[in-house]
């Protein structure tokens, strides 16, 4: 099976010669495969000729391994797929893998349909991914979070909680402030409380 002229040109030197050695091999495969089943096939008439079932076991068993060798022969071309996938432009990785039938050529006939289709497949796929994605949730983040900070060593942190923090002055303010509102709201319950009936006993 020979490699497709336009992606052979453009290999490296080194790529071109591991192509070439593993069709050499693949060459020898099927040279191979053509011998058995040559013998496969007056083996199979004598068979069934004479009605002998040993025979027709051992041709069973040698159709096996002939199917065994054929898929060799398919991992061996996968295999120059993809060796050449590293050395050609990755937008056209998609011509090495298995999806792309192999014919009398390595990546099939027409090469130029192919990478024709592959384009409009990455045409289509930019513009779907284009899409701005969807913000999910992350913890540490919104109500609860807090704000961003940046701590000592430059990286920023989560302050967690702190999201309405004061100066210390202003903290004590507030507390002064809840304190005399607690105070007030005490005295009025006590001053309701003895509005109803209830007076201090004299000293």
């Amino acid at each position: 099976m020979e490699c497709n002229a336009q992606i052979l040109e453009a290999l490296k030197t080194e790529a071109r010669k591991a192509d070439f050695h593993l069709k050499e091999v693949s060459k020898d495969v099927i040279k191979v495969a053509t011998i058995i089943v040559k013998s496969l096939i007056v083996l199979d008439k004598v068979a069934q000729e004479e009605g002998n079932s040993v025979l027709a076991n051992e041709v069973g068993m040698i159709n096996g391994a002939l199917a065994l060798l054929g898929n060799t022969n398919y991992c061996n071309n996968l295999t120059r797929r993809f060796i050449i996938k590293r050395e050609i432009n990755q937008k056209y990785a998609h011509l090495c893998t298995d999806k792309v039938p192999m014919t009398r050529f390595l990546f099939g006939d027409d090469l130029s349909q192919s990478s024709k289709q592959i384009e409009e497949s990455e045409k289509l796929k930019s513009k779907i991914t284009t899409k701005r994605p969807f913000q999910s949730w992350k913890f540490g983040s919104g109500k609860f979070g807090g704000n961003k900070t940046r701590s000592f060593f430059g990286k920023s942190s989560h302050s967690g909680f702190s999201t309405r923090f004061q100066p210390y002055g202003q903290r004590n303010t507030y507390y002064k402030r809840d304190q005399r509102h607690s105070y007030s709201r005490q005295d009025s319950g006590t001053k309701n409380f003895r509005g109803r009936g209830q007076s201090n006993p004299r000293q």
